[in-house]
């Protein structure tokens, strides 16, 4: 560990998270690491940041353990969810949910 503050980044190889992460990982000399967090690690988007430095973790909106372990030990957590997926507003606030209740530190 770098001894870096993490920031972990939900939909990081989206135009938003990504814009994020990319900012992290400028910033050389700063105090934040960047934990990109993606459903599919596997494909290019996800790799590159990898290569470019971001931590790259699996985790999916619909599934509240995997978000958990993909936040352990952040200090940070920026949230995106993929509406444009589903087109369902109750779906968008179920994965908003997950992404507050698995950020929420623990008791």
């Amino acid at each position: 560990m770098t001894g870096k503050k993490i920031v972990a980044v939900v939909g990081s190889t989206g135009s938003q998270g990504s814009g994020l992460v990319h900012a992290v990982l400028d910033d050389r000399n700063g105090s934040y690491m960047a934990r990109a967090i993606t459903r599919d690690p596997h494909k290019d988007a996800a790799k590159a940041l990898a290569a470019k430095g971001a931590e790259v973790v699996k985790a999916d909106l619909d599934d509240l353990n995997s978000l958990k372990r993909a936040f352990a030990n952040a200090y940070a957590v920026y949230g995106v969810t993929n509406f444009w997926e589903h087109f369902s507003a109750s779906k968008e606030k179920s994965q908003a949910k997950n992404i507050a209740e698995a950020a929420r530190p623990p008791a």
